[in-house]
């Protein structure tokens, strides 16, 4: 933890650092305490990691006022403990407006998916009730109900259109994070439903590629089928200029997704003819999304000898692709570093070695479990990633049952926030006249699995009425869990669609900011992203997050973030400006100790160093972010 203090020097420097091997003459004086000065004598702030008087190599940390282009030649060492020592985290009180916090971190491993952070002032909710409803079943007068899966891009929340009373539709529906969750004007729709000629309707799950949202094929309400539907984010959401579709050619339906940063790999459900299926469809993201040889199509339905069909929803943990099983049956993984074709680079875990391993819908990564997401009944399962797959010890099983007085099971899709895995309330598999409901139910990763202390649970109904529950999915924000509407108790127990969001706030109120250096994007259970680094801020009108969408190399990296009540959050990596958005008013500046290299309680760890850490009042500037990137140490 790093506590603040005043800050008090105006002419403070970039930290800078340096590697230097002394004379032959001078190395006696490695043996004890020294300090750095200047070329001019002056002595410098700093830190010594290494003080070898064998090889004469001196390593460490300095703050220069103006580092020069290499800062090893204006060092010189001295004897005797210095003046000026520069501690490791460094955190300043900031009373208000604009502030920054940076980092020079070295992570040992370019993984693309986990929550692993920097620095954060973050607490979480002590309880899931938080809640509120917003009734968006009828934006710019389409009828937005039905959706399965959501995605968030860094500002907006995607949900994919699939059935509403009416049968299946195609009315894409958007909403703006940075606007109030109860203004009408935050809610866009599209009706998508014939893009490019096709017969685009009924999706379920997107991906996000950091520009491109991708909506996962399923049902157009007469054929299964595999016509991907695309939005451009970076034009008018309801221009039909925006949009595009293409044709995979076969009467499969897609069930979730999963994106590695390059490839979207989509979830085989069920085939028109032949019923279950295991033909997994893959689409490469840097080529051509009209061109027929970006889509790969590649059958798994006899990995490992197993009857493997029929999924609903993937996840990536940064090195595999799992496949989760609809029925119940046979976890498939994928290993993209072997070739998507090859009888290899796949393998399936027999869930009959598992009792109580039941149907599932989604699946989400804690940075080390991965969580199933039961499907009308209410045993949750959880692979430890760090253990062989294929073994049954790998793998627990928990049936958390009646929690804090609430019957808890059937949910479709779960979030990461970082501690709690939060299960989305569906149906609870007993009837369609009265099954559907919104009983969240949510595990602390910091205890035990099967510790009934672990878990809690909120009736989303009664907290944020009218809300009839039945979600399929949702997205993550950061801060909220969107849950997307698709049905609600009826009599007749036929098909009655909703459109009324359900949103969970799972931050404390003094909650202030995450620097994260990996962010969890298969957030939701049926699709999902690759943010990369992030900086998070609550602010008084919300939170708002800066999201890099890009994968990162191992080795060390100059990382910081940055608020202005004026110019918004911005995101810098190795000298450069890497993503921003608007501001949300004043932030909610951090009160007490600085979380570093993990978030309160020890979750979402850095596999990594921090070694340096400032957090200061104003704004980074270029040339600060530029000075400090140029003089990382040689990886």
């Amino acid at each position: 933890m790093a506590s603040p203090h005043e800050q008090t020097d105006n002419a403070e420097g970039t930290i800078v650092h340096f590697d230097i091997v002394v004379s032959p003459a001078q190395r006696a004086l490695l043996q004890g305490p020294i300090h750095v000065c200047a070329a001019a004598g002056v002595e410098l702030p700093c830190r010594i990691d290494v003080a070898d008087p064998l090889t004469g190599r001196v390593q460490g940390w300095v703050e220069m006022v103006e580092p020069l282009a290499d800062a090893a030649p204006g060092l010189s060492v001295h004897a005797g403990a210095g003046q000026r020592d520069l501690p490791a985290q460094d955190v300043a009180t900031v009373a208000a407006g604009p502030f920054y916090v940076e980092s020079w971190v070295h992570v040992e491993e370019a993984r693309h998916e986990a929550v692993q952070v920097i620095a954060a002032s973050w607490d979480f909710a002590e309880r899931p009730t938080t809640m509120a409803t917003y009734d968006a079943g009828h934006v710019d007068g389409l009828p937005t109900q039905g959706f399965f899966g959501a995605v968030f891009d860094g500002r907006f929340v995607y949900f994919a259109p699939q059935c509403n009373s009416d049968g299946r539709h195609g009315n894409a529906l958007r909403y703006d994070t940075q606007q109030g969750f109860g203004d009408p004007a935050a809610w866009q729709a599209h009706d998508a439903g014939a893009t490019g000629g096709l017969t685009t309707k009924g999706y379920y799950g997107a991906i996000f590629d950091g520009r491109y949202v991708y909506y996962v094929p399923r049902f157009d309400g007469d054929t299964l089928h595999s016509r991907v539907l695309r939005v451009d984010t970076t034009g008018d959401f309801a221009a039909e200029s925006s949009w595009s579709a293409f044709d995979a050619g076969r009467p499969i339906a897609c069930q979730g997704a999963a994106f590695d940063g390059r490839f979207i790999y989509f979830a085989p459900g069920m085939h028109q003819e032949d019923g279950g299926s295991g033909c997994v469809l893959r689409f490469d993201t840097r080529a051509s999304f009209a061109a027929a040889d970006s889509w790969v199509w590649h059958d798994v339905s006899g990995t490992d000898g197993l009857a493997c069909c029929c999924f609903d929803g993937a996840v990536y943990d940064g090195r595999h692709v799992y496949f989760v099983p609809l029925e119940g049956g046979p976890v498939v993984r994928h290993d993209p570093a072997l070739g998507f074709t090859q009888p290899r680079a796949w393998e399936a875990f027999d869930t009959t070695k598992l009792p109580g391993f039941g149907a599932c819908v989604g699946a989400v990564f804690d940075g080390r479990r991965i969580h199933f997401v039961p499907y009308a009944h209410d045993t949750v399962v959880c692979y430890d990633t760090s253990a062989a797959f294929a073994n049954p010890d790998s793998w627990q099983a928990c049936r958390p049952g009646r929690v804090d007085g609430l019957d808890c099971r059937g949910y479709d899709g779960a979030a990461f926030d970082g501690r709690w895995v939060t299960f989305i309330p569906f149906w609870d598999g007993a009837s369609t006249v009265d099954g559907f409901h919104a009983r969240i139910l949510r595990y602390d990763t910091t205890r035990p699995f099967t510790e009934p202390q672990a878990w809690q649970a909120a009736d989303g109904a009664a907290l944020a009425p009218p809300n009839p529950g039945g979600f399929n999915g949702g997205a993550f924000d950061g801060r909220f869990l969107y849950m997307a509407p698709w049905r609600r108790n009826d009599p007749s127990g036929e098909i009655r669609a909703h459109g009324q969001v359900l949103r969970l706030d799972t931050a404390a109120p003094d909650a202030s900011f995450q620097l994260r250096w990996m962010d969890c994007g298969h957030n939701g259970g049926l699709g999902g992203s690759v943010p990369g680094p992030a900086f998070l801020v609550n602010c008084t009108d919300g939170s708002v997050c800066a999201q890099a969408h890009a994968t990162m190399c191992a080795g060390w990296h100059h990382v910081a973030g940055a608020y202005s009540p004026e110019d918004g959050v911005e995101l810098w990596i190795d000298g450069a400006c890497v993503a921003r958005q608007a501001a949300r008013g004043e932030a909610r500046l951090p009160q007490g100790e600085i979380s570093v290299g993990q978030l309160t309680g020890g979750c979402g760890r850095l596999c990594g160093e921090v070694a340096q850490l400032r957090l200061r009042a104003g704004r980074m500037t270029a040339a600060r972010a530029q000075m400090a990137a140029s003089h990382l140490p040689r990886s």
